[in-house]
């Protein structure tokens, strides 16, 4: 037997998430809401149970609730020792949970195979199984959100070749998502769709062969040049409220005023911390002091488990000392800004350090190229920080092998969009040689 509580991905009015439960007893499955729903600050995942102290909209106490999510378990396991492995029907697992749930006269259950509540079911299983980060959770979030937006109410029978085709259009022209969006989008409900299949929805099987040719253009790998990074670890923000000039890439004057100067330091750190080692933001966010030894940064790497010993330098032990007096929760060595926040102080810290390169950015949209130039400071991110390490050590002659083993990049295939990068680099200021005047022979 398979047995497991989640809640659903989506809040109901209350704002609360119901509790749904999927069992799986001799190759015959039972999904459904269980009638009661909770704060999902207060559901946990790994023990499948509410938080001692939980009451919920309908005043339900934590030993209540639990109390019902144990009395579940407790008839479908007898039943499967009764049972013996011996065939099942749909319709005997539906009436074993309404009488657990309600007694002798259970209430009627809803159908087995709603779109968005199986929809709901696999990402919760995917969440626990996979260990998904928060970043991918967000990213299924989303595009819950997009299906909906499209078709509000539909069922697995629609969801054909030609039902897809309409919401690739749909993503584009309605929601004006760029192309390399929308194919990230499809890849998802194929993922979803493929695994509704397993648990018995009926989907037209003609969406496994569907193929669909988006017109994509590789990004702008953007990232600080060692200048940028030095400029930017020695940046003096300017005092709060300040009004400092600045230059757009057209060149005219404007003004910006300094906000959040606290916030801006730290963010100045943080970035340049990852941009000295290497690390991704998840993997810095979570950083204790326990990590970090006289010389080295030990860490276990949220995204891929990769396990890395990371080398100090001279900049990042200097960034880790200046906080070695702070005491942060969960014993963490920095002050953690969330990804969110940090992108957008990070935006304001860089334009007033004047980091306003222009920098062209192409996409298509509905198979219409569009083509954009943007200040280097809009285009930069958390994750700019890694690229500039990556970058910037290739440009000062550290092998990539070594450069791979410090990020744990998976293989040396991984760093070539970088080598890349870098040999147009040094190929570019080379030939600031040749424009510097005639060439006279020795």
């Amino acid at each position: 037997m398979a047995l497991q509580f989640y809640l659903t991905t989506h809040a109901l009015k209350n704002g609360e998430h119901a509790i749904r439960v999927s069992v799986h007893i001799a190759n015959t499955r039972l999904q459904t809401t269980i009638g009661i729903s909770v704060n999902p600050d207060f559901w946990l995942d790994a023990k499948q149970k509410v938080k001692k102290g939980t009451v919920n909209s309908k005043g339900m106490k934590f030993n209540e609730i639990n109390d019902k999510l144990a009395s579940i378990v407790k008839a479908f396991t007898a039943f499967e020792i009764d049972n013996n492995g011996a065939p099942t029907t749909l319709s005997i697992l539906k009436e074993i949970l309404n009488k657990s749930l309600y007694g002798e006269n259970g209430k009627p259950m809803r159908d087995k195979y709603s779109f968005y509540e199986t929809f709901d079911m696999l990402v919760a299983k995917a969440k626990v199984e996979c260990q998904w980060s928060e970043s991918t959770i967000k990213k299924y979030g989303t595009f819950r959100k997009h299906l909906q937006s499209f078709a509000p109410k539909t069922r697995f029978a629609e969801w054909d070749k030609d039902m897809i085709n309409r919401f690739i259009v749909f993503e584009g022209k309605k929601l004006k998502m760029v192309d390399s969006s929308v194919q990230k989008d499809v890849k998802m409900l194929k993922w979803f769709l493929r695994r509704a299949m397993k648990v018995g929805a009926k989907v037209p099987a003609d969406f496994l062969n569907f193929r669909y040719k988006f017109k994509l253009i590789e990004k702008e790998v953007v990232f600080l040049t060692w200048d940028e990074l030095i400029r930017l670890y020695n940046f003096e923000v300017p005092e709060e409220g300040t009004v400092v000039r600045l230059k757009d890439i057209s060149g005219l004057i404007y003004k910006k005023e300094v906000r959040n100067r606290s916030s801006l330091l730290k963010t100045r750190d943080l970035f340049c911390f990852c941009a000295f080692t290497g690390l991704r933001y998840s993997d810095m966010a979570s950083l204790k002091r326990t990590d970090i030894t006289s010389n080295f940064i030990n860490v276990i790497t949220e995204k891929t488990d990769c396990t890395l010993k990371i080398p100090l330098n001279a900049y990042s032990r200097a960034i880790l000392q200046k906080y070695e007096d702070e005491r942060y929760p969960g014993n963490l060595a920095l002050p953690v800004i969330t990804n969110q926040k940090m992108n957008e102080y990070l935006k304001d810290l860089c334009e007033i350090c004047g980091f306003n390169t222009p920098i062209k950015y192409s996409y298509y949209r509905g198979r219409v190229r569009y083509d954009e130039v943007y200040p280097k400071w809009q285009l930069l991110g958390t994750h700019g920080a890694r690229r500039t390490f990556i970058c910037v050590s290739l440009e000062l002659g550290i092998l990539a092998t070594v450069i791979q083993k410090i990020t744990g990049h998976a293989n040396e295939a991984a760093m070539r969009p970088y080598i890349a990068i870098t040999d147009k680099t040094i190929h570019e200021a080379m030939d600031l040689f040749s424009r510097r005047g005639s060439v006279n022979a020795p």
